[in-house]
């Protein structure tokens, strides 16, 4: 069973959005990340915010950026002394609305890749160097004093180092901290302790993304620019039906609630059961980074003797390791279902989809830059994405290099997409 590594990395600039797309073999869609004008991607981000209330009984706090945007600050036991109505405190923005939610942040300066996490502004005589938790016991005592030896000497004062499990097989701690402290100290910004104010902005999507994928191959062909954007359209169309086709026979049945998302494989009649498990583990893998679910996840699959289960779930376990948020597998329910849980992070696939008609009105303009340069454009729209471009969308708009003709249709119905006319 193969890792879903990540080939390339597609970067599509558009009128008021930003998508990039990671691809792994034959081209497959393995993750999408957005970037919206009227929604700004702020995951990775650093910030020195005002304290508004603290919850203590819920480790939370509250707080807003200085344009007004509401984020809650997740309370670990050592910021309880720290976090005091009207204080100010750095943060670094995790993980995207949901559920109604604000933006989700921790305190603390960090900068995040695939192996480690930089910690900067610590206080003196804090720790510098620790491991995760996440890493095996038996590895700890040799991973903690390699770390020390050649790590430290690589960072600077108040700053530190945590060493993810990812990292356990790299060859070389110093190269990667000295590859973030340097990032970190180009690109930050300095701002008085008592002053709010964004500190560094995450790099935009695709710095951020090379953090935690690694120095893969960018596409920059503009040849290939429409067929990849066509990738990513049909991916994510089909990405938001609870059904998936599996090449064997069988599907997944991928479906969220409130509380959790649930995985369902059904065999559908197949009597191969080595060739679906081994495909069902890659796509479950996929369609958990793809859809950016997050919290816990329940999968379902048919009965199988005690070997081939564990053969299964090991296959997960592989295929999911290359997922940056490291899913935890927390073992089986009483009722069979096997249980993950995921860190929250970007937002569902199927939440930015419902952004309607943003999305909507979004993929009009992308056809609208498709078109001959330079010459006029008719864009027929509904009557809601009209609105929404005029309003909210103006600034999408005014990116625009050519000359627009808004046509608004007669029948205002739903899943209608925008289209070039004549």
């Amino acid at each position: 069973m193969h890792k879903l590594t990540v080939k390339k990395l597609f970067l599509e600039i558009a009128p008021g959005q930003k998508r990039l797309g990671f691809f792994g073999k034959d081209d497959r869609l393995l993750d999408v990340w957005f970037d919206s004008l009227h929604r700004p991607n702020l995951i990775g981000s650093v910030h020195n915010i005002r304290i508004e209330r603290v919850f203590p009984n819920q480790n939370r706090a509250t707080g807003r950026l200085d344009d007004g945007v509401l984020i809650s600050v997740r309370l670990r036991r050592a910021d309880a002394a720290l976090a005091n109505a009207g204080a100010i405190l750095p943060v670094t923005i995790t993980a995207a609305p949901r559920h109604g939610k604000p933006w989700q942040a921790m305190i603390g300066a960090r900068l995040a890749s695939d192996c480690m996490i930089l910690l900067i502004g610590l206080p003196e005589g804090a720790a510098a160097t620790e491991l995760s938790s996440r890493i095996p016991v038996e590895q700890r005592a040799a991973l903690k004093a390699r770390l020390a030896a050649e790590a430290m000497h690589e960072l600077p004062a108040g700053f530190g180092v945590i060493l993810r499990r990812n990292a356990v097989d790299l060859p070389n701690f110093a190269s990667e901290v000295s590859r973030l402290v340097g990032m970190w100290q180009t690109s930050a910004s300095e701002i008085p302790k008592n002053q709010t104010g964004i500190v560094f902005d995450g790099g935009g999507l695709l710095a951020r993304a090379k953090r935690l994928v690694g120095d893969v191959m960018v596409l920059d062909d503009p040849a290939r620019e429409a067929e990849m954007s066509c990738l990513l359209d049909d991916a994510i169309a089909a990405a938001v039906l609870p059904k998936v086709p599996l090449t064997f026979g069988g599907h997944l049945w991928c479906e969220q609630s409130h509380a959790l998302w649930s995985i369902d494989l059904d065999s559908n009649g197949v009597s191969d059961f080595d060739r679906l498990f081994d495909e069902a583990a890659n796509e479950i893998a996929r369609q958990i980074r793809l859809r950016a679910m997050s919290g816990p996840v329940l999968i379902d699959v048919p009965r199988m003797a005690i070997p081939k289960g564990k053969k299964f779930r090991k296959a997960l376990q592989n295929a999911l390791a290359n997922d940056p948020r490291q899913p935890d597998f927390l073992g089986m329910t009483r009722g069979g279902l096997l249980e993950l849980q995921i860190a929250h992070g970007e937002i569902a696939l199927d939440a930015v989809m419902q952004d309607q008609p943003a999305q909507d009105a979004l993929a009009g303009l992308r056809r609208v830059m498709a078109q001959p340069a330079f010459q006029p454009v008719k864009l027929a729209v509904s009557q809601a994405m009209a609105v929404w471009l005029e309003g909210p969308g103006r600034s999408a708009l005014d990116q625009l290099d050519r000359q627009l003709q808004l046509v608004v249709w007669s029948d205002d119905t739903h899943n209608h997409a925008a289209h070039i006319l004549g």
